[in-house]
């Protein structure tokens, strides 16, 4: 039996998500503290009750909550560990390219036009946005987001629960920390070992 598809969120990123699905009807609805008139597939209920009522032997999920680099991913880590015991499918857009020798973890989605080259690996839960390159042989760690446009060049390393803002390029063979905030249009240029936000070119710790 296929199991059922959540989408944990009810916001404009499981919109974007259900764009991406090769048919829309493939998720069967969407959990959030409320109901909303702007997604077009089922309402399941806030968190508790999808839990208590919706088994993972028939459900899997999609966190498609994002925070925004104001609060971190803190709050999506969160979800995610609510969920630990639900299978999380890996979506990927039909116009995005992923190396044949890439690896990506349960429940990262990969949007339209981004690129994945030979031998990257990201960890769970993460976000590859529309149009984002991760170059050869980079490391991702869990629940990064990474935004529209952004570069992540070859060799870099990025740690977990970190946010790339859309436009960013980190320089190659970079580490970037656990639970970094790169700013929009930043270029990191060497490695980042104090968790914070980073703004300028080059990156400065604001």
């Amino acid at each position: 039996m296929t199991k059922k598809l959540a989408l944990i969120g009810g916001g404009g990123h499981a919109i974007s998500l259900l764009d991406i699905l090769p048919s829309p009807e493939q998720a069967a609805g969407y959990v959030d503290f409320t109901a909303t008139d702007t997604m077009p597939v089922a309402y399941l209920g806030d968190d508790d009750s999808f839990i208590a009522g919706h088994s993972p032997e028939e459900w899997c999920v999609a966190v498609t909550l994002v925070s925004g680099p104001s609060c971190r991913l803190a709050k999506r880590a969160e979800i995610i560990s609510r969920y630990a015991d639900y299978d999380a499918p890996v979506i990927v857009a039909p116009t995005a390219i992923v190396s044949p020798s890439a690896s990506m973890g349960r429940g990262t989605a990969v949007f339209h036009r981004a690129v994945i080259k030979a031998r990257t690996v990201t960890g769970r839960h993460c976000v590859v946005n529309t149009g984002a390159i991760i170059e050869h042989e980079c490391r991702i760690g869990n629940n990064v987001f990474i935004g529209p446009g952004a570069v992540i060049c070859g060799g870099v390393s990025i740690g977990s629960n970190t946010y790339i803002g859309a436009g960013a390029i980190i320089k190659p063979g970079v580490s970037i920390c656990d639970n970094a905030v790169i700013g929009a249009g930043a270029v990191v240029i060497r490695n980042i070992d104090e968790a914070g936000t980073y703004v300028g070119v080059p990156a400065k710790k604001s």
